[in-house]
């Protein structure tokens, strides 16, 4: 167990610089949300099988990811440039919820589909062309069916054509971290130059679990798509996963012959938040076995603590030249910390905080310091931060405040 905690430590420190964030902002990179993003230094990835109980994986890739903490607890070829199939759609779903944040279209603004968007071979929905379908048609298709048509549907509306949508999706994995991967499509069907790695789908799967609509589809296993002609088409979902394992939170499936079959997958226990990512495995039963093992890993041998609860008031300080006399402090981020199960995770909690602090002041006001400390070394700062906007004391509010002190003496 020694070498087991000793381990943990240290890559949760490395991997992510300050332990486990998880920074308060909107779904998108860059902006607050209840769900971390987190930069993983591949530097310091395990090597195979380097720890008691890590399973045996056989697929070219995999990458084992713990998002509340930012601690990768698996990798085998995570870096590895490698065709991932349909899993490009988690990339096109990203752009696309990025669009339904930024108000460019609702799920009920009506797309058109083109002839080409209806030629798409592989997975499809059997779109009609010049036919007008609603975006929560198009995207429950691609997250259930992973429908080639429909991407490209929605590609052609959000973008104008393929192209330039898969300009947003590169952008879109820059955003989120992605440093070995690169798009040609928004389908995945197979393409020269087309490429990610285990470690970056973790990475771009956290992001768009962050949209107010990733839920929406995640655990629809059969619908019937209802066309504007009254066609019927019945969809399956792809992901096994979401029937056959607990707490599954979604996946996107891929395959292709150059491929293997791919999954990248999400599970929450309790406070853990494991992304399990599968590359290159010989056939779907291993894709999904092994893919299991990793969620199972995860969530049988770790636990993590919310050390920082930015729910959880942190101190009252004065506010002056304020329109009132306190302030409640909280922490703008929680801290997650990653161990072993039964493992202490041997850190303490320090503030630097004064006792009187100065309006006007925003929600996002920097007023004092939270140190989370492990042998001396701080692994996560977090800036303490009003629980809401204080403005400025104007004169005559100043001067009644004066008054009214005054009178009660």
């Amino acid at each position: 167990m020694k070498q087991h905690k000793l381990w943990l430590t240290l890559l949760t420190t490395a991997a992510v610089g300050v332990g486990g964030v998880a920074a308060a902002a909107p779904w998108r990179v860059g902006q607050a949300s209840q769900t971390p993003v987190h930069a993983v230094n591949a530097a310091v990835q395990p090597a195979d099988n380097n720890l008691p109980n890590a399973p045996q994986i056989t697929a070219k890739a995999a990458f084992l990811w713990e998002a509340n903490s930012g601690t990768v607890l698996y990798a085998k070829d995570a870096e590895q440039r490698l065709p991932i199939a349909s899993m490009t759609k988690v990339a096109t779903l990203g752009v696309i919820y990025q669009a339904l944040a930024d108000g460019q279209i609702t799920m009920d603004t009506p797309v058109t589909v083109s002839d080409y968007a209806a030629s798409m071979g592989g997975s499809q929905a059997f779109l009609d062309a010049g036919s007008t379908y609603t975006v929560k048609d198009l995207v429950q298709s691609i997250v259930v069916a992973s429908a080639n048509d429909s991407c490209v549907a929605l590609a052609e509306h959000i973008a104008g054509n393929v192209p330039n949508f898969v300009e947003k999706m590169n952008q879109f994995a820059r955003d989120a971290g992605a440093t070995n991967t690169n798009f040609v499509n928004c389908t995945g069907l197979p393409a020269t130059g087309a490429y990610s790695c285990a470690r970056d789908m973790a990475l771009m799967y956290q992001v768009i679990m962050r949209s107010p609509h990733y839920g929406d589809f995640n655990h629809v296993w059969l619908y019937d798509l209802t066309h504007p002609s009254g066609r019927v088409t019945g969809l399956t979902n792809t992901n096994k996963l979401i029937r056959s394992y607990p707490n599954c939170l979604g996946g996107k499936t891929g395959f292709t012959n150059e491929a293997g079959h791919c999954i990248t997958v999400a599970a929450r226990a309790n406070d853990l938040l494991p992304i399990a990512v599968i590359i290159g495995a010989p056939d779907s039963k291993t894709r999904f076995n092994e893919s299991r093992e990793l969620l199972d890993y995860a969530t049988e041998n770790f636990r993590n603590q919310l050390l920082v609860d930015r729910t959880i008031p942190i101190k009252t300080v004065k506010a002056k030249n304020a329109v009132i006399d306190e302030v409640t402090l909280y922490p703008q981020q929680d801290f997650y910390f990653l161990t072993a199960q039964g493992a202490d995770a041997g850190v303490t909690i320090a503030t630097e905080i004064p006792d009187v602090i100065t309006a006007p002041l925003g929600a996002d006001t920097d007023c004092g310091k939270i140190y989370v400390m492990q042998d001396g070394q701080v692994l996560s700062e977090i800036t303490a931060v009003p629980n809401l906007p204080v403005p400025a004391a104007s004169y005559w509010q100043t001067v009644q405040k004066i008054v009214e002190r005054s009178n009660l003496t």
